[in-house]
């Protein structure tokens, strides 16, 4: 009788464990920053040959952009000065020095 108990009573503590609280865990969309430094008066930069924007210089302005292989165009002007192929992990941000 004391062996059936003790089988019983470890089946309900084993079936019972397996119930309780389950977190979740919250991640965020996976996002990485450029930013540039240098010569950037009178530059624009276009991203994959997205649409050119101006840009300010500094680690304080820093632009978002999705993790992974990128094409960075910057043009002064009507010539293109700098034609850089990156890629950029999840978090990071990546300087462009503008000459």
């Amino acid at each position: 009788m004391k062996t059936v108990l003790s089988i019983a009573s470890l089946f309900l503590l084993l079936m019972t464990s397996g119930c309780g609280y389950k977190e979740g865990v919250k991640t965020e969309a996976p996002k990485s920053y450029l930013y540039f430094n240098g010569n950037v008066s009178d530059i624009r930069v276009s991203i994959d040959d997205a649409v050119e924007f101006n840009v300010s210089a500094g680690e304080k302005h820093q632009y978002a952009i999705t993790p992974g292989k990128h094409i960075i165009k910057i043009y002064r002007g009507d010539s293109l000065i700098v034609t850089r192929d990156v890629y950029i992990s999840d978090g990071v941000a990546k300087e462009i020095e503008v000459k």
